[in-house]
């Protein structure tokens, strides 16, 4: 067998460390999901704000788009739910982020196949944001593309017991 003193062999060990691309997709995951918190607490940081700003912000909006030939229809109540929509998103997003990144250190399938899941499906809709017109998609859908080729590599496989 040409390839049995592999490094991916090491990994299968019990007191083996944890390999470096799972470490990357750790830190990178812990990254993304304090983003993710943060920016949930800015939307709920905004929902704060009194109708009456509010109103004023977005007629000041309005008055600049038109300008540029938009017309842009939107009050304080339709910006209200746009932002705790977006809140309960990125808020679950991060905090689930958080959750599978502290679960890694476990070696069991099922938090490999929870992050592949989790990566997956955040890479699915970043995708498809991207082919609706999105383009600064282009950055998170890297960064979930490379998580989950970092998950899928040898080393990774072989410290959850897959190979």
């Amino acid at each position: 067998m040409p390839d049995f003193n592999a490094p991916h062999y090491e990994a299968l060990r019990p007191d083996a460390p944890m390999p470096k691309r799972v470490s990357t997709v750790r830190t990178l995951m812990y990254i993304g999901g304090v983003s993710g918190i943060l920016l949930a607490l800015l939307f709920v940081m905004g929902l704060a704000a009194p109708t009456d700003a509010m109103n004023e912000a977005l007629d000041e909006q309005a008055a600049i788009a038109a300008e540029q030939g938009v017309a842009l229809a939107i009050d304080a109540d339709m910006m209200r739910s746009m932002m705790a929509s977006l809140a309960l998103v990125t808020g679950l997003y991060g905090a689930l982020s958080v959750f599978i990144a502290t679960r890694l250190r476990s070696r069991t399938v099922g938090v490999f196949w929870g992050t592949m899941l989790f990566q997956g499906a955040a890479g699915g809709i970043l995708l498809w944001s991207l082919l609706s017109g999105e383009l600064l998609a282009i950055v998170p859908l890297g960064f979930a593309a490379t998580m989950l080729g970092f998950m899928w590599s040898k080393e990774s496989r072989a410290y959850y017991g897959l190979l």
